[in-house]
């Protein structure tokens, strides 16, 4: 799950489409449209019950994979809802993963082997998601050694936990990787051949079948990067750079450049070894998480570089030659802009939503203010071959209220989803209808961060609380301009204007 993600004030926000201004982009680039598109829902496989997100925290392993009776239930349930499987030209999907080291070579071989015989039987196509490097708990194999575990200086102290940033509050995790360690290294190479051999028999038995089209890809990667130590917060990767040759008396001119090329080497790594296994590259997709410069320009990062704040994974490091450039693509200010400009740079037609929902992290309001429907847009209408969407049926039943829940299996999305796979022509909100959206989070962001200190400060408890309860009732009411009124007069408070 995404980095950014902070459970308060995560309610509905969702933009009817006859409420929006619209346009049809295009600019698609037709050699897009000659492959199969996918809009794919990912479904874990980190415990036996794949409505459970994740199941590994500290050094507690991932659990045994699910079986093919609850995957099979859970592929029926997004089919029966959606209501259409879509054709060979746009196609409906899930992804199974993650697909971790805590699994045995013949674990995953065999979950791989159901997941073909479901695509056959439920005529959805099925792809995989492999955790690169995060959940590795079993492996003490390989962690117990120290040249295999990041260091957090030049002195050579070693991580004990990586820090996961996916709520409010981080947890901690197996310790950070050494992606450039020799025994990582050839440890990256079997398992990519060992995925890639087990995909490429399920790739034989669809052809057999004559339903190519049922293999929608494998991501390979779970937001890449080099994180931070748990117990201090401090910035990975000296061990890495240690056996690139550097060290404390002979540092790199540019430490946060070297940091991002031994990230990308490692997606590189993952990428060749699924290709050499038999998977074109054209169906290997990589997965980044990046932060936009137009957000990280309007907060608050004290001497943190931009580098160092995306944990040495700014979007150039998503793309490769034997891959497709991948992203999480929860929205935000600038987020897709940036998207744009680098495949145009990179002249890479062809990309992957590896990981999102309508939904704004970390934002305040929470949602996106756009619909579903531009949401996918955005993504299929410059050039995406595969969209990947989080949260459906996360916690069963009990938690279908929760705001993940809502904007990916709301009326709206459905509706959606179904014009895809309809073939229907996404339409996209006009830039100038989502003003408003992009300055109310930032506005958001400083009073969650400010208020706590003034009330602490002042106690002046009664003059902010009725406005804090205004502000959030004009939010669940989808009144973004009385929002707006509300947050500007709480931080003149603030300010004491």
């Amino acid at each position: 799950m995404a980095r950014y993600l902070l459970p308060f004030l995560l309610v509905p926000l969702i933009l009817s489409s006859t409420s929006a201004l619209f346009l049809s982009d295009a600019n698609a680039d037709p050699l897009q449209k000659q492959e199969t598109r996918y809009l794919a829902f990912q479904i874990f496989t980190s415990s036996p019950d794949p409505r459970i997100a994740e199941s590994g925290e500290g050094m507690k392993p991932l659990t045994g994979l699910p079986g093919k009776a609850p995957l099979r239930d859970y592929i029926r349930d997004i089919q029966q809802r959606i209501g259409t499987v879509g054709d060979r030209k746009t196609r409906l999907a899930v992804m199974f993963g993650p697909l971790s080291f805590d699994h045995t070579d013949a674990e995953i071989r065999g979950f791989i082997e159901r997941a073909f015989d479901l695509a056959l039987e439920t005529n959805v196509a099925v792809g995989f998601h492999i955790d690169d490097s995060m959940f590795w708990a079993k492996r003490k194999d390989l962690w117990s050694d120290p040249q295999n575990v990041e260091a957090m200086d030049w002195n050579g102290s070693p991580c004990t936990s990586r820090r996961l940033d996916w709520s409010k509050d981080p947890s901690p995790a197996p310790p950070q990787m050494c992606f450039n360690s020799k025994a990582i290294q050839r440890e990256v190479l079997h398992r990519a051949g060992a995925i890639g051999s087990s995909i490429e028999a399920g790739l034989n038995r669809l052809k057999v079948a004559n339903r190519p089209e049922l293999f929608a890809g494998v991501i390979a990667g779970s937001e890449t990067m080099i994180g931070q130590d748990f117990a201090t917060g401090k910035y990975l990767g000296y061990r890495a750079l240690m056996n690139r040759g550097f060290s404390k008396q002979h540092p790199p001119k540019d430490l946060d450049r070297e940091r991002e090329d031994i990230v990308h080497e490692f997606i590189d790594l993952w990428a060749k070894g699924l290709v050499d296994a038999g998977i074109s590259p054209d169906k290997v997709y990589s997965h980044t998480a990046f932060l936009s410069h137009k957000v990280f320009a309007g907060d608050d990062n004290g001497a943190v570089s931009y580098s160092q704040h995306n944990h040495f994974v700014p979007p150039s490091v998503a793309f490769g030659n034997l891959h497709r450039p991948g992203f999480s693509t929860y929205p935000q200010p600038g987020l897709f802009d940036e998207i744009y400009s680098e495949l145009a740079k990179h002249k890479q037609v062809a990309w992957a939503s590896s990981e999102g929902t309508n939904l704004q992290l970390g934002a305040g309001p929470g949602q996106s203010g756009m619909g579903m429907e531009t949401y996918l847009a955005k993504m299929f209408n410059h050039g995406a071959t595969l969209v990947t969407i989080f949260s459906w049926g996360i916690g069963g039943e009990a938690n279908k209220n929760m705001d993940f829940r809502q904007v990916t299996e709301g009326i709206e999305a459905l509706t959606a989803y179904r014009k895809f796979l309809s073939g229907g022509p996404l339409l996209e909100a006009k830039a100038e209808a989502s003003t408003i959206l992009e300055r109310l989070p930032p506005k958001i962001h400083r009073i969650q961060k400010e208020l706590p200190v003034w009330i602490q400060k002042t106690h002046k408890t009664d003059q902010a609380g009725p406005l804090m309860q205004q502000l959030d009732a004009s939010i669940k009411a989808n009144n973004l301009e009385a929002a707006e009124r509300t947050a500007d007069a709480i931080l003149r408070l603030i300010s004491g204007e």
